[in-house]
């Protein structure tokens, strides 16, 4: 991978505040006005009461497979097209060689709308109810925030136990050791199922210190 990027992130960083956050509390804040859209579209007196884990539940599954495909078929693929490069690698491909720039560790209003409303568009179409559509949508919101958490946190602090201590070597190893490979940022689930599961993020140890660099390897001390 290039270590000489020339994108929007190198050339008009002012742009990020419109395709980045810098943090998840920003992320919230520009989520709320569909989270009430959405909850506008619930209000119906004969509500079927079935269909909110179905369309719900849909929505988090569609996410997390979206957060997979996007980082596989999206941020990882060298674009011929000069001006989606500028744009994509400002992104994925900068972050891979910039990571203690938090600036882009989280997406803003011009890449989060585009994306839920044509979710909440396809839904509608297909089913040619508002509130299923939105049912769906505030699955996908919900683990949408929830991926953006565990993205920012695994790169902002050491985890000692639990899922975040796993998702983070995980995660870390996507980084540091293959990057094609283990591209879920929250579920290992679609790289089992795709064949992208590699389960030598086992093997890494992690360490805090003072310039926020976490990896350390156990098989050798720099790649």
């Amino acid at each position: 991978m290039r270590t000489n990027m020339h994108n929007m992130a190198t050339t008009h960083p002012h742009l990020l505040r419109w395709f980045a956050s810098p943090n998840p509390r920003m992320v919230l804040l520009k989520l709320l006005p569909l989270i009430a859209l959405y909850g506008y579209f619930l209000i119906k007196p004969n509500f079927p009461f079935w269909s909110i884990p179905v369309y719900f539940g849909l929505g988090i599954i569609t996410w997390s497979f979206f957060e997979y495909a996007t980082h596989r078929w999206v941020y990882h693929i060298h674009f011929k097209n000069k001006k989606l490069k500028w744009l994509l690698e400002a992104f994925h491909l900068y972050h891979h060689h910039n990571l203690k720039d938090y600036r882009v560790l989280n997406a803003g209003f011009l890449l989060i709308y585009p994306i839920a409303i044509s979710f909440w568009l396809v839904v509608f179409l297909f089913t040619g109810q508002a509130y299923t559509a939105s049912l769906f949508g505030l699955g996908t919101l919900t683990y949408y925030f929830f991926y953006e958490n565990v993205h920012y946190y695994i790169h902002y602090k050491k985890y000692d136990k639990g899922y975040m201590h796993m998702i983070q070597k995980y995660h870390l190893y996507h980084h540091y050791k293959k990057w094609n490979v283990n591209y879920g940022n929250t579920v290992t689930v679609w790289d089992r199922l795709l064949g992208t599961y590699d389960n030598g993020y086992k093997d890494l140890t992690l360490s805090a210190n003072e310039s926020k660099d976490f990896i350390r390897y156990k098989q050798s001390s720099k790649l």
